[in-house]
């Protein structure tokens, strides 16, 4: 058989070098806490905040987006109001929290009073 090139060296595979992903890559190792060993009432709070935050996120982002690029203002002022009012329920619901669970420490910390 004839070689057009027989100065070439032979091509390399770039794949061999990661080896098998399926079997090589790490296992992701499962949470030691569970969420049934959370209290109730701050995991409650967690996820009412997550909501709300992402709500917040997305109306304080899309509403002037809807203004400036389509011109539509009372839907990018809607969104804004949204956002606002979700970023702002976000923030009562973790003052109450707050104030429940440090209601019986010390006020004298400089830290939390500043």
């Amino acid at each position: 058989m004839f070689d057009p090139w027989p100065d070439e060296p032979e091509e390399t595979d770039p794949e061999s070098r990661w080896g098998d992903p399926e079997r090589d890559l790490p296992r992701i190792p499962t949470p030691s806490v569970e969420e049934k060993d959370v209290d109730p009432e701050i995991l409650e709070t967690f996820w009412r905040s997550v909501v709300l935050a992402n709500v917040a996120l997305f109306g304080l982002s899309l509403g002037p987006m809807l203004v400036y690029f389509r011109g539509w203002w009372l839907w990018g002022g809607a969104a804004v109001a949204l956002g606002a009012l979700a970023g702002f329920r976000v923030s009562q619901h973790y003052r109450a929290f707050d104030r429940r669970h440090n209601a019986g420490e010390d006020d004298a910390d400089p830290e939390r009073n500043a």
